[in-house]
């Protein structure tokens, strides 16, 4: 199935993400114009929210709605499924993600809105309200940082910090990234060619985390796959892999060996 998002529209979705993003700038603790105490309750599954959560997702939904009102919608804040099971275009959005940094007044929070067609991503939006830094990407079209077109590296071989892991044990290396990031910044930072390659075990992460940076990398020049080096859909049931992998393409094949003799070894 063939979509093409016309120019406005795209303009259109920059501003919807722009405006749930300002609403969060309003609750978050790291602004200065931040007054008031921020409170935090768990969801069923542990993972914390917010007002902030709730109030960039009604933003954001309101506006998806108003411009696609044929199209499903998955939200973190609203985790029902039926639409994908439904629909053939379905919105996947993650209205705060990164609340854990967010309510410790770390800037490395964002907006996330990622677009699939029949299971497959196409487009993909990830702001980061107090960085002002947007990247937008849809399926054949490229990805632009500010901008600026996003863009991998071209290292034959994993660089020195390069490889940002999560959930997972991996020997002591010098390519292994060792400060603290969120997964969306590693994306980010994949797509400006500051890393080389992005391992996530999905122990935590649902298909509201990656739906958007799955476009924003593959538009850069990169490689997305899971564990089995298939690409990543999103279908009627629940995820069936593993782990995500992220890298330039140049390293992939090494990153898969990577994940197999950590299989090994755990």
């Amino acid at each position: 199935m063939q979509l093409k998002i016309e120019a406005e529209t795209v303009s259109l979705l920059e501003e919807l993400a722009r405006t749930a993003g300002a609403k969060l700038l309003e609750y978050w603790p790291g602004n200065p114009q931040h007054n008031g105490s921020l409170a935090v309750t768990d969801k069923a599954d542990g993972s914390p929210v917010t007002a902030a959560d709730l109030a960039s997702n009604s933003i954001i939904i309101e506006g998806l709605r108003k411009l696609f009102p044929d199209f499903g919608i998955l939200s973190e804040e609203i985790p029902d499924r039926g639409d994908l099971e439904s629909k053939n275009c379905v919105w996947i959005i993650d209205p705060l993600d990164g609340t854990r940094s967010f309510v410790k007044g770390y800037d490395d929070f964002s907006v996330l809105m990622g677009l699939t067609i029949e299971g497959s991503p196409r487009f993909g939006i990830m702001y980061f309200p107090a960085r002002n830094v947007m990247a937008i990407a849809e399926k054949g079209k490229g990805t632009l940082i500010n901008g600026v077109r996003g863009e991998v590296s071209k290292a034959q071989d994993l660089r020195s910090g390069s490889l940002y892991y999560r959930n997972l044990s991996l020997p002591d290396a010098d390519y292994l990234h060792k400060e603290w990031m969120d997964s969306g910044m590693a994306f980010l930072a994949l797509c400006r060619g500051e890393l080389d390659g992005v391992v996530i075990r999905m122990t935590a992460h649902k298909e509201w985390d990656i739906a958007a940076p799955i476009v924003v990398v593959e538009e850069s020049g990169g490689q997305v796959s899971d564990e089995n080096g298939e690409p990543i859909t999103f279908s009627k049931s629940e995820m069936n892999f593993k782990y995500l992998v992220a890298s330039n393409g140049l390293v992939h094949e090494r990153l898969l060996e990577l994940i197999e003799a950590a299989e090994a070894a755990s």
